[in-house]
């Protein structure tokens, strides 16, 4: 029975495999198919693809050729025709021959036609290209034509409103001079090799030739692009201009003097009206005017410095402003004059300039001073920037400055302000010691968590140190961070005992523990937990022994603590704030 069971079992375990192999491969079957398919889809689609190109090919021949098979078929019947003519001689022969070339060459489809249609689209394309080439190969102009004559080619109308709008500078320089037309016709024309395109002034020079006006070679005088008028000659004006600026003394390093203005002379024909002599072009150019302003005064400013900045007198000033000599605020309004040149001179002083950088202010956690205080640990400091700029100047007015280097000579310190975190304190800091507060240096913080002095330094039998009452398993912290020398029990009548050396030579004493947390080699900061108060060693009831020693030397220790600023009250608002 038991062999029966294992057969039905062996059997159904492999019907069960052969059923999955069966379904594994038909699954693959299927996607080879479907594999096969798809290529066969895509090659027949690009099969289909190329019997298309290749008839439209086909077609495309055809149509290209038909002419060309035509003409053929019709040679092939001519041909035919003759041969049997000629078997029948005579005028019918003739007539054969004669039709023979009528048609070859002036038939519908002979060689004169046939060739027409092949010669006439190339002979047109070649057409079209020739006339692009020539239409793009000439060069074109805008030809001005002024009063009935043609008086230039120019390359843009923008050119002849240039012309115009010089035109109309010279004329207007001239008072009580009549308008002149300045209409002009335009039109496009093909330039040759002997045309030239003139510039805009040189189109003014012609509109003003050919115009009725009385005219004159000259130079015109131009400021900023403006017409000031026209001199015979122009060294002479320069040359007095080169003065005023070697004659101007500013105050300063003047690296540079130039005029603000951009002064152009332009040779060309100019109204004989607009001419000028040259030393009252001179005098116009170098002229002055004083011009009433008010002016704010800004934070820092003096009198002093005002009437400098604007070149003024000291009475001119008093006498504009009378209530000035009480002195300045800031805002306060003034009147000042400053003077206007007709060509404003403009120059670049180079000077050295001291600077101050303010510092910046950190705050910072600290457990060397107590909950609650804040004080400054590092007193900042202004840090001071040389720079050497470049001053421009526009008739002794500032209009920009420039700054060419700029050296840190001292670099600004930053202030750091304390905020105390160390909370340990005595049950009662203004009545700790026997009824009064400790108002030591405060360089070292209470060690215990509570607890009153009990004995003071150097009493009754000679004490070392500070013993503080507390109850036992108060914590103990180091007052002052350092490195411990020394952790665990002390057969000379410590206890045990932790030995703390600080930075700056000093070191502490912490005795009497019941257990001590620190360990010898460990460095502590401030506040740190070090032990346990207990009542170990010769010692009568629970306290800690404190000493402060100095190269070996005990010092009392409450010249270094201070309880002033102390209360119960902060640190309980703190523990209640945490």
């Amino acid at each position: 029975m038991i062999l029966n069971f294992l057969r039905n079992i062996g059997r159904f375990i492999v019907g069960l495999f052969v059923r999955s192999g069966l379904c594994v491969f038909k699954f693959l079957a299927a996607v080879f198919l479907a594999v096969i398919s798809t290529i066969g889809f895509v090659f027949s689609e690009i099969f289909g693809l190329f019997k298309a190109l290749g008839r439209g090919i086909a077609l495309v021949w055809r149509s290209f050729t038909e002419s060309f098979r035509s003409r053929v078929q019709l040679s092939n019947e001519l041909t035919r025709d003759i041969r049997k003519a000629k078997k029948e001689g005579g005028k019918v022969y003739r007539d054969s021959i004669l039709k023979f070339i009528g048609s070859f060459f002036f038939g519908e489809d002979g060689v004169v036609y046939t060739a027409f249609n092949y010669i006439l689209p190339i002979v047109c394309i070649a057409f079209t290209v020739g006339i692009i080439s020539y239409g793009t190969g000439r060069k074109y102009g805008i030809a001005v034509d002024y009063n009935g004559k043609r008086i230039g080619i120019i390359s843009a109308e923008a050119d002849f409103a240039r012309a115009e709008q010089d035109v109309l500078q010279r004329i207007s320089y001239a008072e009580g001079k009549e308008a002149v037309d300045l209409s002009a016709e335009f039109s496009v024309c093909v330039m040759t090799d002997s045309d030239k395109v003139i510039s805009a002034s040189e189109l003014a020079d012609e509109m003003l030739e050919a115009s009725d006006e009385e005219l004159i070679e000259a130079y015109g005088i131009y400021i900023d692009g403006e017409f000031a008028g026209a001199v015979n000659d122009k060294k002479k004006v320069q040359q007095e201009l080169d003065k005023a600026l070697l004659d101007y003394k500013p105050d300063g390093i003047v690296k540079e003097v130039t005029y603000a203005n951009k002064i152009e002379y332009t040779k060309g024909i100019y109204l004989l009206s607009s001419l000028r002599d040259e030393a009252d072009a001179v005098r116009q150019l170098t002229s002055t005017k004083e011009r009433k302003r008010v002016y704010i005064v800004q934070q820092g400013e003096t009198t002093l410095d005002i009437i400098r900045k604007f070149g003024m007198k000291v009475d001119d000033f008093n006498k504009l402003n009378p209530k000035a000599e009480a002195g300045l605020i800031p805002g306060q309004l003034l009147n000042v004059t400053e003077t206007e040149r007709f060509l404003p001179i403009r120059y670049i002083c180079e000077t050295e300039t001291l600077t101050f950088l303010d510092y910046e202010t950190v705050e910072v956690e600290t457990s060397a001073l107590n909950v609650g205080i804040r004080a400054v640990l590092t007193k900042g400091e202004r840090g001071e920037k040389v720079s050497n700029i470049e001053i421009t100047y526009v008739d002794g007015i500032e209009q920009s400055r420039n700054v060419i280097s700029s050296t840190i000579t001292k670099a600004p310190v930053v202030e750091t302000i304390g905020i105390g975190t160390y909370s340990a304190m005595p049950d009662d800091p203004q009545a700790v010691y026997f009824g009064s507060p400790m108002t030591g240096t405060g360089q070292m913080g209470w060690p215990l968590d509570g607890g009153w002095v009990s004995d003071a330094f150097i009493s009754d039998r000679n004490h070392k140190g500070l013993d503080i009452a507390a109850p036992e398993g108060t914590e103990i912290y180091a007052a002052e961070e350092g490195q411990v020398v020394s952790a665990g029990w002390n057969s000379g009548g410590y206890g045990n005992v932790v030995m703390i050396e600080h930075p700056d030579g000093y070191a502490t004493v912490y005795a009497h523990m019941i257990l001590v947390y620190a360990v010898e080699g460990q460095y502590v900061t401030k506040g740190q937990l070090i032990g346990f108060v207990g009542n170990t060693g010769n010692s009568f009831g629970n306290h800690l022994h404190f000493e402060v020693r100095y190269q070996g030397i005990c010092l009392d220790p409450a010249g270094f603590l201070n309880t002033m600023n102390m209360t119960r009250d902060m640190k309980k608002e703190d523990e209640i704030e945490g």
